[in-house]
């Protein structure tokens, strides 16, 4: 290789990792604002809403399959909004709460996921949604989400319901 075309080749190299560092640099790591924050959180409480109303028309599902269909939909919306809410950098004062937040969308699905192989060998959909009733599974996530809400309704970063 010739020494103008190794020249090129190292300056191009060297640009271009100072590309990647200025773009790390960029925000990569910064936190979140608290009105950004807010607004992040306001948008999976939107997304939150729409799952959880999703889950509840399996009250009138016609069949156990429906049911399983629907908790099975719920916990894969579950998990992507406990998956951003782990992607979220939240101000210093929000950290712990956002974190019980994540941990309490986490273990709703996992409740949520323990529970399908029991309703698959229901027959009907009156004995699947008695055994929802009487499931205590979900009870950690629900305790979860709802210290981590009031944690972030106290500090002005979500609202009251």
């Amino acid at each position: 290789m010739s020494r103008p075309a190794r020249t090129s080749r190292l300056v191009g190299g060297i640009a271009l990792l100072l590309l990647l560092a200025l773009v790390a640099g960029c925000g990569g790591s910064s936190r979140l604002s608290p009105s950004a924050y807010r607004a992040k959180l306001t948008a999976i409480g939107h997304e939150a809403n729409t799952a959880q109303g999703q889950v509840e028309k399996g009250l009138q599902a016609k069949s156990v399959a429906e049911i399983r269909t629907r908790l099975s939909t719920f916990a894969n919306a579950t998990q992507k909004l406990g998956d951003e809410v782990v992607a979220l950098k939240p101000p210093r004062n929000a950290e712990a709460a956002n974190a019980l937040l994540a941990r309490g969308e986490h273990d709703t699905v996992s409740a949520t996921r323990a529970v399908l192989p029991q309703l698959a060998k229901l027959k009907n959909v009156k004995a699947a949604l008695s055994l929802l009733n009487r499931s205590e599974g979900n009870a950690k996530g629900g305790r979860e989400l709802d210290q981590a809400l009031t944690e972030l309704k106290k500090m002005g970063y979500a609202k009251g319901s």
